[in-house]
């Protein structure tokens, strides 16, 4: 296990983006709970649409993930909701990052939220 698996000792629930109705409202899949290394810190990141915006959080996760998909910090709960809208902590993730190491055994996920 290499040092990129062993930073991920925080929890976070991930919710996937899945359709848009006919009104632009997004629909999003179970919710999952993954590790994560969550980075509470501003950066300014650039859009896949050349947007500059200030990203409140970096997270490290275990899994590809996509712009417009959502994270939380913490544990899933028997109630959490199918819909992160509805809860205080759950923010969109505005860019994601892929970085395999040198000899492309382990790849760094990163989200900036």
């Amino acid at each position: 296990m290499g040092i990129i698996n062993r930073m991920r000792k925080q929890t976070a629930v991930y919710w996937r983006r899945t359709t848009a109705d006919r009104y632009g409202s997004f629909s999003y899949a179970t919710p999952l709970e993954i590790s994560c290394r969550w980075e509470d810190r501003v950066e300014e990141v650039t859009t896949a649409l050349n947007e500059k915006k200030l990203a409140r959080s970096v997270v490290y996760v275990d899994r590809v993930m996509y712009p417009g998909d959502k994270l939380m910090l913490g544990e899933q709960e028997s109630d959490t909701p199918d819909d992160p809208d509805a809860l205080p902590g759950a923010y969109e993730i505005m860019r994601f990052d892929q970085l395999p190491n040198l000899r492309n055994t382990e790849t760094l996920y990163t989200a900036y939220l």
